[in-house]
């Protein structure tokens, strides 16, 4: 990229309503940071709004190519107009990136997001073997899915067991990498027993290189 990291630029966000046009943008002030990937906004009866994002220190600022630290975490930021400030907390301070939800629920409270972990150590590949996550914002509690040794995840889906099913009831799919047999699953999790083994495991005989975002489309 034509561009790298300059510790001296402060980072912003901007809120812009929903009928409003480019003038209409608010912005407010952040310490030095980088965000990928956002879970999910809503409104608070309060009037602020709450953001829930996987948040870095800094971004290429070595590499132009592939972030140079691992994320500092799932984070909830949350933007007050009435005072122009943001205040940022820590959900889960552990590597994990793709945070995804149930998708009926953008834009509107919700209880869960579901991310994918990453190593403790950055790797070339920058994924490996690590669990898929569930948050539950109501307790603060989370839950991990492990694949087991030597299988990578990629990003996973909710598919909802119906359309007017509850949030988390539903499955999640998403795409495994067996690292040392060169094959690839398609799992099939419950996500209300986000522990248990697969309801199904497809294999696919072959590799399926690591991908950015899956999509579920009827």
């Amino acid at each position: 990229f034509p561009y790298r990291w300059n510790e001296k630029h402060p980072a912003r966000i901007g809120l812009l309503p929903r009928d409003g046009e480019a003038e209409d943008i608010r912005w407010f002030p952040l310490d030095p940071c980088f965000v990928f990937h956002t879970a999910n906004a809503h409104d608070l009866p309060n009037g602020s709004v709450a953001l829930d994002v996987v948040a870095y220190d800094r971004m290429f600022a070595g590499d132009n190519l592939a972030p140079d630290e691992q994320p500092r975490g799932l984070e909830r930021w949350t933007i007050d107009p009435s005072t122009g400030s943001v205040d940022q907390r820590a959900i889960d301070p552990s590597p994990q990136e793709l945070p995804t939800i149930d998708e009926r629920r953008t834009g509107r409270p919700y209880r869960y997001i579901y991310a994918l972990g990453l190593p403790e150590q950055m790797t070339e590949t920058l994924v490996g073997e690590a669990p898929l996550i569930k948050h539950d914002l109501e307790d603060d509690s989370r839950q991990l899915h492990e694949f087991g040794p030597g299988r990578i995840a990629g990003e996973f889906v909710f598919v909802p067991r119906s359309p007017d099913a509850g949030e988390d009831d539903g499955w999640l799919i998403g795409l495994v990498i067996d690292a040392g047999g060169h094959t690839t699953a398609l799992e099939i999790l419950d996500a209300r027993d986000f522990e248990a083994p697969p309801l199904a495991s497809v294999r696919i005989p072959h590799r399926v290189p690591p991908g950015i975002h899956g999509a579920w489309l009827k």
